[in-house]
């Protein structure tokens, strides 16, 4: 079985871009929050399907792939998914747009254009992390209050949140952040 290998965002900062295809693999509504400004591609891991992704880009066996996602841990499953279809030369860029940021790289975000002509369409949108932590509180806050008032056992509630939360933490796999995604206000255009 062939190794994963990774890279320092700041050894790949130092290195440069040239010639090197980095496939970011976050969910669209991330992608459009924070992105770098080099060049890259953009596919969500669910997705990603490795043999179309080298056969669109006209890449062979030996192209050299630079994985990127928020922390690295589905860059990494990103990679494993290369290697599995034959694709060995992928590269998991360590700590994610975290580290790229924090390294200096520089990135975008989404930018609302003709805010004179709709001002309030120019307001930050909560970020996906924002609203786990909303829904997460006020779904907790819900299941405490009926635990309180109404059956002990809606105290499961709470309880089953903040499991999500120690497994989205120890995990980085977040099933409340998923299911915000596809929320209607968090659709990309």
């Amino acid at each position: 079985m062939t190794e994963l290998k990774s890279i320092n965002a700041t050894t790949l900062l130092k290195e440069g871009f040239g010639g090197k295809t980095i496939l970011d693999v976050r969910t669209p509504m991330e992608h459009a929050e924070k992105h770098l400004s080099t060049p890259h591609k953009h596919i969500p891991l669910d997705e990603l399907i490795p043999e179309d992704f080298m056969r669109a880009h006209a890449m062979d066996v030996e192209s050299g792939i630079y994985m990127l996602c928020r922390s690295g841990v589905r860059a990494a499953k990103a990679a494993e998914k290369f290697i599995a279809a034959g694709f060995p030369n992928v590269h998991v860029i360590e700590g994610g747009i975290i580290a790229c940021e924090a390294g200096g790289h520089p990135v975008a975000g989404h930018t609302v254009k003709n805010c004179q002509i709709a001002p309030s369409a120019c307001a930050p949108k909560l970020s996906l992390e924002r609203q786990v932590r909303i829904a997460a509180g006020l779904i907790s806050g819900i299941g405490a209050a009926l635990a309180l008032l109404v059956n002990p056992l809606f105290a499961l509630i709470p309880l089953g949140v903040g499991c999500g939360l120690v497994f989205a933490g120890v995990t980085d796999r977040c099933g409340l952040a998923l299911v915000l995604t596809h929320a209607p206000w968090n659709r990309i255009k």
